[in-house]
């Protein structure tokens, strides 16, 4: 891998303070365009940002994933201006592919109840920690839907950051920015009885609030596998994590706000 790359993640992880998942995908794309010619990175011109832009439309890439990239190159490139690597910026004169934006899919009423019946009855574990394992789904849904939280930001909640009694929980979203979120009631009802009641028949290994069966945090992949299985018992296809956080900002819109 070229220095410059890594010189330029550095950059983003400590000066932007970018996320795990942003850092990852431009180093993706960056080490994909540096592997298409041997030219080093800081000679390569214009033409050679339009072969590579030539080489994905050829491979049918979507224009999202194209316009990811290009943004990639540009703050990679800029990034080198300013350091006094180059003296012009070769993604000047690239253009961003138009693409239409998708409106985010959201569940209506019935599509929202059927899940949350499905989480009120809870997905059939067995053993003895079952009934923790169900009251920890519950309180996850109903958490989602009723914050509008990131499933990166419900995974990662620490215990000492919910106010239970004062219906607030802080998390650490995007670039690294706390920001504070009101709960309703119900929401706060189930998280005192998973606090006191389900929480330490998982043996949670850390201050993580939600935990897996061996107590370590729950993972994306963890949650993913809950909400498919209440998915599959509401009787909905393709429900995806996000779509929570889309009925969320839908439902807060249908009442006024």
């Amino acid at each position: 891998m070229d220095p410059l790359i890594d010189l330029f993640i550095q950059h983003l992880k400590i000066d932007r303070g970018s996320s795990s998942n942003t850092l990852a995908s431009y180093k993706r794309d960056l080490l994909q365009f540096e592997a298409l010619s041997p030219l080093p990175l800081q000679k390569r011109r214009e033409k050679d940002i339009q072969s590579f832009l030539s080489f994905l439309k050829k491979k049918n890439q979507e224009s999202t994933s194209i316009a990811r990239k290009i943004s990639a190159l540009r703050q990679f490139y800029r990034f080198l201006l300013r350091e006094g690597v180059l003296e012009d910026d070769p993604t000047l004169f690239i253009e961003t592919p138009v693409h239409k934006k998708r409106l985010p899919k959201a569940l209506n009423e019935g599509m929202l109840a059927a899940l949350l019946r499905a989480a009120d009855t809870g997905v059939p574990y067995q053993g003895e920690i079952a009934e923790a394992l169900q009251l920890r789904d519950k309180t996850m849904i109903y958490l989602l839907y009723a914050t509008g939280l990131r499933v990166s930001e419900l995974i990662t909640v620490q215990s000492r950051k919910v106010d239970v009694e004062g219906g607030l929980l802080r998390v650490m979203g995007k670039r690294n920015k706390d920001r504070i979120i009101p709960f309703p009631p119900v929401v706060s009802d189930l998280l005192h009885r998973y606090w006191n009641g389900a929480r330490p028949l998982l043996k949670p290994s850390s201050d993580t609030l939600f935990v897996g069966i061996s107590g370590a945090p729950l993972t994306r992949q963890g949650f993913w596998k809950t909400l498919k299985r209440l998915a599959t018992m509401a009787g909905i296809k393709n429900l995806h994590p996000h779509m929570l956080r889309h009925t969320f900002a839908t439902d807060l819109l249908k009442s006024g706000m």
